[in-house]
């Protein structure tokens, strides 16, 4: 149903609504779609159509923490348009999603073996639909995504839950993560966080003195590049970095963390 009343209060305007061909789907996808504009009894003048790509980040100012609207990309599906009473437009619009758009399948992120316990993941992504229209009032609009992690990323995670480390929660922290000549380039990058299982789960996973890793991925054409954030008993954290290249799936990863958090 159309969901967005754009014409100014008391005058019969244009209505919008978003349709996605495929809601589900990875970084790097193609999302597919087309807007729906209907007209009113009125003719009017729309500057542009933008669809802009959002994700909730997290902040912190003075030592206080809060989620904020941030958005990742804005796409042009059209320019200025007239449109005439009662007419009716069909936009499609086919966009590339950024590599580094944060991954949000809570089932997908789950740690093997522990399935029946769901990590937390705060990462939702959507499609803002921005119209420009003269004298008009945009109601919010909101078209969610269900994005799922990259292969590399379920590698790490399966790896990490061999040696005995639980995922259990994800978020998005707003600024930049840096390591070695790679930034990430959105304003924002996604952590995943891990616990040993006989913290979190009452298992039976040896006297390591690993408290939480911290994986953050900032995937690249050439490959995903892993910061690993280890937090030790005592020893307080310490920063690794990995890159998982063409060749990832021929590594034993299981083996190259063990070595990072050993």
């Amino acid at each position: 149903m159309f969901k967005k009343l754009l014409a100014a209060v008391g005058v019969g305007g244009a209505m919008v609504d978003t349709v996605l061909d495929k809601p589900s789907l990875r970084p790097g996808d193609t999302l597919t779609g087309k807007v729906l504009i209907k007209g009113g009894s009125v003719p009017q003048s729309i500057e542009y159509v933008d669809l802009v790509l959002m994700t909730e980040v997290e902040k912190k100012i003075n030592g206080e923490e809060y989620r904020a609207s941030h958005a990742l990309q804005r796409y042009r599906v059209s320019g200025a348009i007239q449109l005439g009473a009662g007419q009716d437009l069909i936009l499609p619009f086919a966009l590339g999603l950024p590599l580094e758009t944060p991954v949000n399948n809570a089932q997908a992120l789950a740690s093997p073996g522990f399935q029946a316990y769901l990590p937390r993941v705060r990462a939702a992504v959507w499609i803002h639909t921005d119209l420009a229209i003269a004298s008009a009032r945009d109601a919010e609009d909101r078209d969610f995504l269900d994005i799922h992690p990259l292969p590399q990323m379920l590698q790490l995670i399966s790896a990490m839950s061999q040696l005995g480390y639980a995922h259990i929660s994800s978020d998005v922290e707003a600024g930049a993560a840096r390591f070695n000549n790679i930034q990430s380039s959105l304003g924002c990058y996604q952590e995943f966080e891990f616990k040993p299982s006989r913290n979190s789960f009452g298992g039976a996973f040896g006297g390591s003195s690993v408290k939480e890793v911290e994986i953050t991925c900032i995937p690249r054409t050439e490959g995903v590049h892993v910061l690993l954030e280890v937090d030790r008993r005592y020893r307080g954290d310490s920063y690794r970095s990995l890159l998982m290249g063409a060749d990832w799936q021929h590594v034993n990863w299981q083996e190259q963390l063990q070595r990072v958090l050993a």
